[in-house]
């Protein structure tokens, strides 16, 4: 996800390559499945359909 953040500019590669910046590579990997382990259980939870960020 990180590769491709980089030629992005939606809101999740924006934060991701933000986060590179401030805290390290490996720091925002874990941060990023973090964050995506949070989303896939909220959508879980409230059986809902993936929304993409935009």
């Amino acid at each position: 996800m990180l590769a491709a953040a980089t030629n992005k500019h939606d809101r999740l590669s924006r934060w991701a390559t933000a986060l590179v910046e401030r805290r390290g590579y490996w720091k925002a990997v874990v941060a990023i499945a973090a964050k995506n382990a949070r989303m896939a259980w909220a959508m879980l939870a409230k059986d809902e359909e993936l929304k993409p960020i935009a």
